[in-house]
């Protein structure tokens, strides 16, 4: 009955400021993984999609919007919350950790002023928290979930979420797939020809691939024609004028170097926001048609909230970009973290010109093993032409092994292929950036550098974000060593002096940076390395019996990877799977009785991602992928 009361003064004295205008209406227009380089607005003169175009000409376009993960659940995880995922450990690809019991989805607070707020339909949110945050965020979220269904003159908050230009469709199913859920949808005027696309510099402009990025563009046209179908429905009922329309994406696309990447590709999205003349108060934009101001999805539901003329609680760490409070901020950060079975670490910031990238996990190629990319047409050709040395320098780049920093021109460098890191010219910006975003993880703690092996083993019984606020995370200088990792000789000294250190994070950090050290560095430094072989934290042993393994064919080693190919925790054999699949095929080879018998009693998905890749390298047995949706 209070909550009642409270939500009638909520909007009474919304109307009252405002001379009776009600709270509007808001709709969300989310677009599975699209980058902004796929829309006219935004550059792209091929591409055709009017209806998404004319919303985002109506509205304010924004230029330097950021998804805070390069995928969907971290993305939509701090959608719903308004928290990051590294400061409550949700990072990771479809995990399911807990998070504190008091924190509630952003729509909760709409719906205790009043509002209908409906989901159509993903949700993906990537905690154990899933159920509890869906019934406190929506009073329906399904297929058939809509503005519609709510009570008379009642306000609604509704989301749409349109899954065919997600990846499945555009890159990974297979084209027969393709071409039954997207081109014979399509009249045959509206199919966009391989050989009119625009092919970004990293890609290799062949028929084959040509015909796979089509896709994306036609993809496109086919979610504009339903979003279309969308836009009727709310001018039907008449909600133009009282409806504050939200488009975007939820991350970057999904093609060759950019979905699950750890750059802008990865991260940047289309935005625009389209006010009506009511609410034209609210609108700190108006006038403009675009704007370069920073904004990052921790900020939409604060910004929600504040359009509707509420306060965001204290643990949302995002800012309202409108609303009766709007604020800026001068940075966007976004992190990368487990992907599939692939192990990643990367963090960034933007300051909405150029984008800075630091890279947690040195030693292994950006493109990475992982089932669900390499299962496409697209990731085979582009493999296949490098074994064939037929990719010029960048478009064989991501096949090495990669650096430490990254800096692009988000402007000057459309495709994201210069890296300025090393360019003393650029060394000014590169040191800002790289300062705010030592700043942003120390404030935070970002409790992703712990392995997940660990974050499992807490979600037992506390949260990540309670431990990480414990004195037993000592993230100041487990952050010291971590940032050195693939810094090369000069960290040699702080590595090895990390390795003999109490705390068994640090000495995780201390050889995972001395396995992206050279085999020169590392030989006359063995003893040292060894003693680690009896560490009694599992994640350093593996790493430390990797390198050795590697670097001096150690049987005690490879006895080691044996063991933890076999233990009953899943992220640790995950762990030691993502080591042996990048050695050569002769000496993975080695392993192939122990990945058998693995395989025959596996019921651990991640872990039977990583030994499909395994048989796939090793014994040509063809990667097969249950379909997406």
């Amino acid at each position: 009955m209070l909550n009642n009361i409270l939500a009638f003064l909520l909007l009474s004295i919304f109307s009252l400021e405002k001379k009776e205008t009600p709270p509007p209406n808001i709709l969300w227009i989310v677009l599975e993984d699209m980058s902004p380089q796929y829309f006219k607005p935004y550059g792209n003169e091929v591409a055709s999609t009017p209806v998404i175009d004319s919303l985002i000409n109506q509205g304010t376009r924004f230029d330097a919007a950021f998804s805070t993960g390069a995928v969907c659940s971290p993305s939509r995880y701090t959608i719903i919350t308004g928290t990051r995922t590294n400061a409550y450990g949700t990072g990771h690809h479809r995990s399911a950790y807990p998070i504190p019991e008091d924190l509630k989805p952003f729509p909760y607070y709409l719906k205790e002023a009043g509002y209908h707020t409906s989901n159509n339909y993903k949700e993906d949110y990537n905690t154990s928290a899933l159920k509890k945050l869906s019934k406190e965020a929506w009073t329906e979220s399904s297929g058939k979930a809509g503005w519609w269904n709510r009570k008379e003159g009642q306000p609604f908050f509704a989301v749409f979420n349109f899954n065919n230009c997600h990846q499945s469709r555009t890159f990974t199913n297979p084209y027969d797939d393709y071409k039954k859920r997207i081109l014979d949808k399509l009249e045959d005027s509206e199919i966009i020809d391989d050989a009119d696309i625009i092919i970004p510099d990293f890609y290799k402009n062949t028929p084959a691939l040509r015909k796979e990025l089509a896709r994306t563009y036609n993809a496109l046209k086919k979610t504009d024609n339903e979003v279309d179908t969308l836009f009727n429905h709310l001018k039907k009922d008449n909600l133009l004028s009282s409806t504050i329309i939200f488009i975007y994406a939820d991350h970057g696309g999904g093609s060759l170097r950019s979905k699950s990447f750890g750059s802008a590709l990865g991260h940047q999205v289309p935005m625009a926001v389209i006010v009506p003349k009511a609410y034209k108060h609210l609108n700190p934009f108006k006038g403009k048609k675009s704007t370069d101001q920073t904004v990052t999805f921790e900020d939409l539901g604060p910004t929600v909230l504040g359009l509707a003329g509420i306060k965001a609680p204290d643990y949302m760490t995002g800012k309202p970009f409108m609303g009766q409070n709007p604020e800026k901020q001068e940075f966007a950060f976004s992190s990368v973290d487990r992907s599939g079975e692939s192990m990643n670490l990367t963090r960034s910031v933007s300051d909405g010109r150029y984008y800075y990238t630091r890279v947690f996990y040195p030693n292994k190629p950006a493109y990475s093993w992982q089932k669900y990319f390499d299962y496409s047409a697209s990731r085979q050709l582009i493999r296949a032409y490098q074994n064939m040395s037929e990719l010029n320098k960048v478009q064989s780049e991501p096949f090495s092994i990669r650096g430490q920093e990254y800096l692009y021109d988000l402007k000057a460098d459309t495709w994201q292929v210069n890296n300025l890191a090393e360019n003393p010219k650029f060394s000014k910006i590169k040191n800002k950036l790289s300062t705010a975003l030592d700043e942003k993880l120390l404030t935070i703690k970002d409790v992703h550098f712990l392995p997940e092996y660990m974050l499992d083993s807490l979600a037992k019984t506390t949260t990540a974000y309670d431990y990480k606020n414990t004195e037993a995370y000592d993230f100041d200088a487990i952050y010291n060593v971590a940032k050195l990792a693939g810094a090369g000789k000069e960290a040699l000294n702080t590595q090895l002096k990390a390795i003999k250190s109490v705390d068994p994070i640090v000495r995780y950090w201390g050889v995972l940076g001395l396995s992206a050290q050279s085999n020169e560095v590392l030989k006359p430094n063995q003893k040292e390395i060894e003693s680690l072989l009896d560490d009694n934290f599992a994640p350093t042993r593996i790493i430390t019996a990797s390198i050795l393994f590697k670097t001096l064919n150690s049987s005690q080693a490879k006895q080691i990877l044996q063991e933890y190919i076999h233990h009953k925790n899943p992220y640790l054999v995950v762990q030691t799977l993502q080591e042996i699949i990048y050695y050569p095929k002769e000496v993975a080879l080695g392993f192939a009785d122990d990945i058998d018998e693995l395989s025959k009693n596996n019921k651990n998905g991640l872990v039977s991602e990583s030994i499909d890749i395994f048989k796939y390298l090793c014994f040509d047995v063809p990667l097969y992928y249950q379909y997406h949706w």
